[in-house]
């Protein structure tokens, strides 16, 4: 992956996309949840709206402006996108009890949780959502996706 990230232009406009997606994702997921908190929205409920909405336009900024791959359709790629946003959010929870039982600040934990699974998120969903998914790459079926 760095190798490739390296060398290849395609990968690195794709990573460079997926950053500003990113940080265009994160700007929409708080200012989503000041909005509903001022709103007096019950907490959860304020989260858990911030988090879709941000989650449904990382998903779909990452397929229609970045990765632009239509060969799988969208709700198999959305199972996918699912999957591998559950997979990270348990490395978070994981990262930040880990991080915060040996002193770090929970922002500054929340913060490394980020940095790990930033480059997790670009390979995952570069290869497998709008690659050829996950049951195709474990049973090795098809290469993988340029």
């Amino acid at each position: 992956m760095l190798k490739a990230l390296a060398k290849d232009r395609l990968v690195q406009a794709q990573f460079a996309r997926y950053l500003v997606i990113g940080g265009t994702v994160f700007c929409i997921d708080v200012s989503t949840f000041t909005f509903c908190v001022a709103h007096h929205m019950f907490l959860p409920l304020a989260s858990t709206t911030a988090y879709f909405t941000g989650t449904t336009t990382h998903f779909l900024l990452n397929r229609y402006a970045n990765f632009r791959r239509f060969d799988r359709a969208i709700h198999d790629q959305a199972r996918t996108f699912a999957f591998i946003i559950f997979v990270q959010w348990l490395i978070t929870l994981a990262l930040i009890s880990a991080l915060v039982a040996h002193g770090v600040l929970p922002t500054v934990a929340r913060v490394i949780a980020i940095a790990v699974n930033l480059p997790l998120g670009f390979v995952a969903n570069r290869y497998l959502t709008f690659g050829v998914g996950i049951v195709p790459r474990v049973l090795g079926l098809r290469k993988i996706a340029k």
